[in-house]
């Protein structure tokens, strides 16, 4: 076991992505306080915020990921998600973060059964950390 065998770390879109934080925020109001107003009642704007808040909670609450030599663990709400690295047959980078797939090629089934890891400032330490245990797995 290396010192790099364990990356630990928390990720918060609406901190980690600030530009696109206030505009996220500003349409949610927008949509709340304009239904509020065309339906002349307060409780459609409060219903509004409830859903679109449940909605988005993955961009409000934060979740914490752990990648190891076993595997990665994303805690979400005390819900936790734990994929091993020998069930990893393929990576997709993105621009906030990596897809990990158990499909050696793209598949529609990929968002249901892959798991999708957000990067928090650290996108080169966790893409290197997936490729070295996706690349030994295989």
């Amino acid at each position: 076991m290396g010192a790099d065998a364990r990356l630990e770390y928390r990720s918060l879109p609406l901190r980690d992505d600030y530009p696109r934080s206030l505009a996220l925020v500003a349409i949610v109001l927008a949509i709340c306080i304009g239904l509020a107003v065309s339906f002349g009642a307060a409780g459609y704007g409060a219903l509004a915020i409830g859903l679109l808040g449940i909605m988005l909670a993955r961009y409000f609450v934060p979740t914490r990921y752990v990648l190891d030599d076993e595997g990665v663990r994303a805690r979400f709400l005390g819900r936790e998600v734990a994929r091993p690295w020998s069930e990893v047959r393929s990576i997709y980078a993105h621009r906030d973060g990596v897809h990990l797939s158990p499909f050696e090629r793209p598949s529609t089934l990929d968002p249901f059964r892959g798991l999708y890891v957000r990067f928090a400032g650290n996108r080169e330490a966790v893409l290197a950390h997936c490729e070295r245990h996706v690349r030994k797995a295989a």
